[in-house]
Formats: structure tokens, C-alpha cells, sequence
């Protein structure tokens, strides 16, 4: 399949791109349409398979590891409880967020 005319040379390729450009002048703004579009089906493809992925057995172990539970201060809650057991206005504050805690 060897073709001894082939010359690669930028001499027969620049008139031939010259023609090939005039070409494709009547059709800038459909392959420009079709080249977004192209680019927006890539990031939605792209998008849908991020958007299932899972993450690694070793990610999944080292967030395990990583997470912990937050440490509550003993002499804080000391504090809040006696605060609560003095003051009536306290207690009805708390007791009105443990009946209903999503009102505002």
C-alpha cells in the first residue's frame, strides 16, 4: 500500500486547505452549533457517570477510620442542666424545642 506520490509537504497542503476553507464557509454556524453541542452531551455523560460512581473499598475504610464521633464537654452539660433546673423560662424553652425541635 505504498503510494510513491504521497509527498507530505506544506506546499500542496496549504492550497488544499485553502480550498477545503471555502468549503466550509457556508457551514461556520452549523459546525459551530454542532461543536457545543458535542461539548454539552461530553459534560452530561460526564456528569451521569460521576453521579453514579462509588467510591473505592479503601475510601470507604479510611473515612470509617477518619470519622468520629464529636466530643461533648461533660462540664458544659453540667452547666446547661443546672441553668435549666433554676431559671423557669429555661426549662419552658427547653421544653418547648423537645416537643416540636423544627419550630423556629
Amino acid at each position: 500500500m505504498k503510494n510513491k506520490d504521497f509527498k507530505l509537504d506544506f506546499k500542496t497542503i496549504l492550497p488544499r486547505m485553502r480550498k477545503l476553507q471555502k468549503q466550509l464557509a457556508g457551514h461556520q454556524l452549523f459546525i459551530a452549533v454542532l461543536v457545543v453541542l458535542l461539548a454539552y452531551v461530553f459534560v452530561v455523560w460526564q456528569i451521569s457517570s460521576l453521579a453514579t460512581a462509588e467510591p473505592t473499598p479503601e475510601a470507604q475504610a479510611t473515612n470509617d477510620s477518619t470519622s468520629a464521633a464529636p466530643a461533648i464537654d461533660k462540664n458544659a452539660i453540667k452547666q446547661i442542666q443546672t441553668l435549666e433546673k433554676n431559671s423557669p423560662d429555661v426549662h419552658t424553652l427547653f421544653e418547648a424545642a423537645r416537643n416540636n425541635p423544627f419550630q423556629e
